[in-house]
């Protein structure tokens, strides 16, 4: 157990160190002149980044993947076989039909 965790830590940060590396090496090449900028200024030229999906998007493909039998699985059953997804949907079915007659 000991072995997984040191080794899922040394994994992420493997993969993290370079994120954190790229952010340092954008601040550092930023121009730092402020003297003749104001706050509209400044809010005009920040763009907001794009991290990725909504959370109406992940939601979206959530309830997908939970319709399609993919979710939920577990460690040992990974990716799901053909039995584990046709029960979660069964499952699926069996939620949808429980919340619609509510």
């Amino acid at each position: 157990m000991k072995v997984r965790n040191v080794l899922g830590i040394g994994l992420l940060a493997a993969f993290l160190s370079p994120l954190a590396s790229a952010e340092v090496d954008q601040h550092k090449s930023a121009p730092h002149s402020h003297a003749h900028t104001s706050a509209t200024d400044t809010h005009k030229k920040v763009k907001p980044k794009h991290h990725g999906k909504t959370r109406a998007e992940v939601r979206q493909e959530l309830i997908e993947a939970q319709r399609n039998g993919i979710v939920p699985t577990n460690d040992v059953n990974y990716p799901p076989n053909e039995r584990t997804i046709e029960r979660n949907k069964a499952r699926y079915a069996a939620f949808e039909r429980h919340n619609a007659s509510k």
